[in-house]
């Protein structure tokens, strides 16, 4: 449903930028009444724009940020009050907000609050500020959070955005806000206040048909609510649709189908600059050529198309390898840390601040009939999607989306890039250096798999090994790999492997699953592992589940570099199941040293072990055949001797 409003005329609007940006953070939105004299700036601040995007500059360690009032603005509102106002939000506990909140109050304003359960109970200063004066509270979603951050004023103006009201959230992490002034946004707001002031929280809300497409000025404004609205859908839409760019910020990233529509809509820019950009089409094979012919359609003059990303460090450790970051570092996007160490004892972001906790993106910033922006407090995650309350907004118009992508270059600017380097001396890793020593990719161990459905074809535990061939140590944050068109794991940060160290990577796929239960080694193949997949034996990630048919592995540093290959995407070379003897035996496939290209056949050799190696359990050892976490079994090429050096992430 449409919402539209009259727009203030364009003639306002060039005065208010004559005289100047500050105007509008001072904010009075009466317009005069007929007949009587204006005043300029009263034109001026009756013509700011309706809907403003405003941004916080953390600064990138303590002290050098830049105060753009970001708060300021929501305490001029709440003193201008003169009826109402009823806010959502979680964290509350920013002095000068609960200020003028309690000075509302005093002077008969109403007011409502909805929080969260769980600061509820931890005592937090604002919710005991207005708990203290009677006013009319309520907390809820005590098994998720109720995520949201807004603000109704007088059933017209509503002030959200990305951050909490803490002073963390205004002076530490970097965070964006939008101010709407829109009776007719401030009522979609207030019917989802409304469900949860009624103790409506999470997955028991109603999806309200009051409109979420709205006219403000001149910004179209669409409004969701999580989880019943279902953001993930219209984010997903955008990104299928982006015609040029795409640029984003976010803290927490889990959520596979955004990862996914990121790689493809890389893929797809990708190929069009390949194809398209007239400095490179020297390069390009006769074949090549014909092939971007038949697919892709070149415009003119030339714009390259691009896909980028800012991440915030925290998160990341907090994630571990569940982060999408990891998949899209396989495909080669550009990506990139937050560069913010404004915490409160900088260099540890657990010291409260410090995090890019924005959740924003930007599309076709630059074209004006697609610039959109799309904020709120709704992280791409599994628990924003489907338990959290939170709130979603598309924003379009190239107005705020060029202001939101200057916030995104500043920070881009000051980003981490995500790289590799030797812990010892020298500065560059080569390939080769780190490599594909051992596999077990035919994963059975001799019991059945109660989660198998493929009959005969079943995949229960396996295992990478990689074998550090240098005398330095090497740090594997952020590595990955992959097969020739998917994604396997990412080593998160502080995975290091030392000189002539083995780095072991074990799924065991036969852990019955319990919610949220950590695998079990009890009743699986192979202990004191260095890196265990999906450790929470969660259907919803990742399993090692090697592809038995076309096995292809790609082992790839940061920054896109292929340092090691297994397999051609035919059968795999050696080992897996046959019968001897009677008994069911399962090969490991080994590397030849010295390393040669691990795409050649020549490169590998089944393990001649008699029985498995001191790694696999003893009740295995008869029908496994492999050495993981120790030296293959063949001695015509030995490994050189490790040097006992103990990987912090629990590498042996």
């Amino acid at each position: 449903m449409m919402s539209t409003k009259q727009t203030n005329s364009r003639a306002l609007r060039n005065l208010l930028g004559a005289l100047g940006a500050a105007l509008a953070f001072s904010v009075i939105f009466t317009l005069p009444a007929c007949n009587t004299e204006v005043d300029p700036a009263d034109m001026a601040q009756a013509s700011a724009p309706r809907v403003r995007t405003y941004f916080n500059q953390t600064g990138t360690r303590q002290l050098n940020g830049i105060e753009h009032q970001t708060d300021d603005m929501t305490v001029q509102m709440i003193d201008r009050a003169t009826s109402t106002i009823d806010f959502a939000i979680m964290g509350f506990s920013r002095t000068e907000i609960i200020d003028a909140l309690l000075r509302a109050h005093y002077r008969g304003v109403r007011l409502r609050f909805v929080g969260d359960g769980r600061h509820q109970e931890h005592h937090v200063a604002g919710y005991e500020a207005i708990d203290r004066l009677n006013i009319p509270m309520i907390s809820g979603n005590q098994f998720h959070i109720m995520h949201n951050k807004f603000f109704i004023i007088d059933d017209r103006f509503v002030i959200t955005g990305t951050g909490n009201i803490t002073p963390t959230g205004y002076n530490r992490n970097n965070n964006n806000y939008v101010f709407i002034d829109s009776p007719q946004i401030a009522a979609d707001f207030k019917a989802e206040f409304e469900q949860m002031f009624a103790g409506r929280f999470g997955s028991t809300k109603d999806i309200i048909d009051n409109g979420t497409y709205y006219k403000v000025g001149d910004t179209d404004v669409e409004v969701f609510f999580s989880p019943q609205e279902d953001p993930v859908a219209r984010i997903l839409q955008y990104l299928g649709e982006a015609k040029e760019s795409i640029h984003f910020m976010i803290f927490a990233f889990t959520k596979d189908q955004i990862g996914s529509a990121f790689i493809n809509k890389h893929l797809e820019f990708a190929r069009y600059n390949r194809c398209c950009d007239p400095a490179r089409a020297g390069d390009l094979s006769s074949d090549d050529a014909a092939t971007c012919a038949m697919q892709v359609v070149c415009e003119e003059p030339f714009r390259p198309k691009e896909v980028r990303g800012m991440i915030d460090r925290s998160q990341l450790h907090s994630n571990g390898p569940y982060h999408e970051v990891y998949r899209m570092l396989l495909f080669g996007l550009d990506m990139r840390q937050d560069g913010n160490d404004n915490s409160r004892q900088p260099g540890d972001y657990q010291a409260g601040g410090g995090r890019l906790h924005s959740k924003t993106m930007v599309i076709d910033h630059d074209l004006p009939e697609h610039a959109k922006v799309l904020t709120g407090s709704f992280n791409w995650s599994a628990s924003a999607t489907s338990a959290n309350d939170e709130t979603f907004l598309v924003l379009h118009g190239t107005r705020v989306a060029k202001d939101t992508f200057e916030f995104f270059e500043s920070h881009w600017d000051n980003g981490k890039r995500f790289g590799n380097n030797y812990i010892g001396d020298s500065d560059n890793i080569q390939k080769g250096d780190i490599v594909f020593n051992e596999i077990h990719w035919d994963g059975w161990n001799g019991q059945n798999d109660p989660s198998d459905f493929g009959g005969d074809d079943v995949y229960n535990d396996e295992f990478i090994e990689l074998l550090n061939t240098t005398d330095q140590p090497i740090d594997l944050t952020m590595w990955t790999i992959g097969t020739a068109d998917d994604f396997v794991v990412g080593l998160y940060p502080g995975t290091i492997i030392g000189p002539h160290e083995r780095f072991l990577i074990v799924d065991h796929n036969l852990a019955p699953f319990t919610d949220l239960a950590p695998q079990d080694v009890e009743g699986s193949a192979f202990d004191d592992p260095d890196f265990v997949m999906n450790t929470a034996n969660d259907p919803r990630f990742l399993r090692l589940n090697l592809h038995n048919a076309k096995f292809s592995l790609r082992l790839l540093d940061p920054r896109g570099n292929v340092m090691d290959v297994a397999g051609d995407n035919g059968p795999p070379f050696a080992g897996g199941r046959r019968v001897e003897g009677g008994s069911m035996l399962n090969y490991s496939m080994e590397r030849v040293h010295p390393v040669i290209d691990g795409s050649k056949a020549e490169a590998w050799q089944e393990c001649t072990a008699d029985q498995g190696g001191i790694h696999i359990r003893e009740e295995f050892r008869n029908s496994i055949r492999a050495t993981p976490g120790e030296a293959n079994s063949t001695k015509a090429f030995p490994e050189p001797e490790p040097t006992g050096f103990r990987n912090p992430a629990g590498n042996r």
